[in-house]
């Protein structure tokens, strides 16, 4: 766990940190959390009670403007096959067949392929090993088709939080640049936010 902020973090505060997923609904305890470990901006599942500081995933767009930040989450890839449905974001379970399904050209570019740390957190070394061998690869098969990867923790509780600095590490072994994946991130998602703000 982070604790402090270093020098570097410091010259970089400008490009904001961001955990789009944290299924913990404390939102005092994650805040504080996420604080200690430098995340700026946090995705939650929404409340009645919501923070306009967070952003949250919701499973279907809502039918008039809000006040708050939210993203339409896919939660598997059957889900896109609806052409009613238009997620902001899908959550990666099957590396494969996702980019197969896009590479048909069945979705639209600028959707988000959302994976997980909270997938491997109990998986063997074998497995961890292929998880990041995939986290590369698409990445890179991301930036080819013009889609959006995201890197969340998943986590279930504050005490599977993943600080910045440990994002940035997982990203350096999959040769994925922090400071562009920062910087391409707060540019995606404030272009999620032009519709939602002219939706009604």
């Amino acid at each position: 766990m982070v604790t402090g902020i270093s020098n570097n973090s410091r010259q970089d505060s400008k490009f904001k940190k961001i955990d789009l997923c944290i299924k913990d609904t404390n939102m005092l305890k994650v805040r504080k959390m996420a604080k200690l470990l430098n995340i700026d901006v946090i995705g939650c599942p929404y409340q009645e009670q919501y923070d306009k500081s967070i952003i949250y995933r919701v499973n279907e767009r809502p039918s008039t403007t809000t006040d708050y930040r939210y993203l339409v989450v896919a939660n598997n890839l059957e889900q896109l096959i609806s052409s009613s449905f238009q997620p902001n974001l899908v959550v990666v379970k099957d590396f494969e067949k996702l980019k197969s399904f896009i590479r048909k050209g069945k979705y639209r570019s600028r959707i988000a392929l959302e994976v997980l740390i909270s997938d491997i957190r109990y998986q063997e070394g074998s497995k961890v090993g292929k998880w990041f061998r995939e986290i590369t690869d698409l990445y890179r098969f991301s930036k080819r088709s013009g889609c959006q990867f995201i890197l969340s923790s998943g986590a279930n509780s504050v005490w599977e939080m993943v600080s910045a600095q440990c994002f940035e590490s997982i990203m350096k072994f999959c040769k994925i640049p922090p400071r562009t994946y920062w910087e391409d991130l707060e540019e995606w998602l404030g272009l999620q936010d032009r519709p939602r703000l002219s939706h009604a």
